[in-house]
Parts: structure tokens; C-alpha cells; sequence
């Protein structure tokens, strides 16, 4: 019972001792390259506020991934090439958000983003909308999923998954443009 207890505090000192590791290696990194971490953001075309968003979501990925065992032998380049695929899917998110308020009859923001109210009208409208369709929009615009896939996943063809995002743009169109109105 004794040498039971042991090894379980055994092992829990050495499950400290490595998430402090973990933890020092991230905020070397942090240290050393964030900095340089948060110029590629911004070189990217990526806004202060996003850039330090960005950075700190892509340290928070490497703890976790280093925590989960990964096998990451350069954590720096590791962090920059997460990074960058941050802000890649942020450049994706942003076009996709401007072509369905585009598809939906609205100007699209001139600004750098789109309006935090805007956005969150549109979800809320997708969430009345049938089943087939809620998934079908947000598997194409908030996924980035071509139709083919969408097709696979909800078990019909990609010209239906087409068909299901386009009377579901309708209905929208219909809705948010009854609201604009008002």
C-alpha cells in the first residue's frame, strides 16, 4: 500500500515537473519569437487585435499539442507554420463571410472585418432555417467545405448540397432582408 502510494505521488510530480517544462517552453518561445510571431501575423494582413488573437491561439495549440505527446522537434517552426495557417483560415473566414452577405443582398462591410452584429444576425437566421439546409450552409461557410464533401457528409449528391445552400441563401435573403426594412 506504501509503495502504492509512493508511485502515485511519483507520478504526479513527474506530471508537474513536465507541464512546467511544457510550460517553459512556450514561454521561451513567447519570449524569444513572439515578437516575430505577431510581425508575420500583421505581415499576413492581419490587424493588431486579430494578430495578438492569432499569437496567442497558436501558442495555446502548441501546449496542448506538446502536451498531448507530439513529436515536435522545432517548436518555433512549428508555431510559425501554425501560424500562418491561422491567419490563412482567417483570410478564408472573412471571404467566405463576405460572399454570403454579398449572396444575401447586403453590402458587404467596407472595413477591415465585418460588423460583430452582422455576423451574428446571419447565424442566428441560419439557425431557423431546416435541418438540410442549417447543416448545408454551415458545412459550405463556416466549414469551407466544397459541395462534393458537404454531399458525402450529409449522404446525398453534391448538386443537392448545392440546391439545399441556395434555397437556404433564399430563405435568408428573404429574412434579413424583411428585417433590413423594418
Amino acid at each position: 500500500m506504501i509503495t502504492t502510494t509512493l508511485n502515485a505521488r511519483t507520478n504526479v510530480h513527474s506530471a508537474i515537473a513536465e507541464s512546467d517544462l511544457l510550460r517553459d517552453i512556450v514561454v521561451q518561445l513567447q519570449e524569444e519569437r513572439g515578437g516575430e510571431l505577431w510581425g508575420l501575423a500583421r505581415h499576413l494582413g492581419l490587424s493588431p487585435d486579430e494578430a495578438d488573437d492569432a499569437v496567442q491561439e497558436t501558442l495555446m495549440r502548441l501546449w496542448a499539442a506538446l502536451r498531448d505527446g507530439a513529436g515536435i522537434e522545432r517548436p518555433d517552426a512549428w508555431a510559425f507554420r501554425s501560424l500562418y495557417r491561422l491567419a490563412m483560415d482567417r483570410h478564408r473566414w472573412h471571404r467566405r463571410v463576405r460572399l454570403l452577405t454579398q449572396r444575401l443582398g447586403a453590402q458587404p462591410a467596407r472595413r477591415a472585418g465585418v460588423d460583430h452584429a452582422d455576423r451574428m444576425a446571419i447565424w442566428e437566421a441560419v439557425e431557423g432555417l431546416p435541418e438540410r439546409q442549417r447543416l448545408a450552409i454551415y458545412l459550405r461557410y463556416r466549414a469551407d467545405l466544397p459541395y462534393e464533401e458537404i454531399g458525402a457528409i450529409l449522404g446525398i449528391a453534391a448538386p443537392s448540397a448545392r440546391s439545399h445552400v441556395s434555397h437556404a441563401l433564399d430563405t435568408l435573403r428573404v429574412e434579413l432582408g424583411e428585417e433590413a426594412s423594418r
